[in-house]
């Protein structure tokens, strides 16, 4: 979680201004993204789909990215995210940061996401 920030802000932008692509690259590490993030910028901190991924990482990226939508999908369950929130920015965030907790807490109890890597994943990738 990272924000808040104002509503039309572009996600590009926070990326790469307010946080995220410097935590990457502290821990050494790579998201996974859509298009919208391609470009030799960020290309050592985020994979995006490409002509150069194998049908296995096309798919398994794929699945992330969706996964994330159906995460996204649970937050907005809550209507406070998905409409006009007329509270001070604090309050935003406190009530965000819980919202997200109490969809972690139904992941892990009675609503899990399904798993990105799946067997046939990776039985293709043998195969190919």
């Amino acid at each position: 979680m990272n924000g808040p920030f104002p509503a039309g802000k572009c996600d590009l932008k926070i990326f790469k201004e307010d946080g995220l692509k410097a935590i990457l690259t502290a821990k050494k590490k790579m998201s996974i993204a859509d298009g919208g993030y391609a470009g030799s910028d960020h290309i050592h901190h985020c994979s995006t789909p490409n002509i150069h991924d194998s049908r296995p990482v096309r798919r398994f990226k794929a699945r992330a990215l969706k996964r994330h939508e159906k995460f996204n999908g649970l937050i907005k369950n809550f209507h406070s995210v998905d409409c006009r929130f007329r509270h001070s920015i604090d309050k935003s965030k406190s009530v965000f940061e819980a919202i997200c907790v109490i969809c972690q807490y139904q992941i892990e109890t009675d609503k899990p996401l399904y798993h990105v890597l799946v067997e046939d994943v990776l039985l293709e990738d043998e195969l190919e």
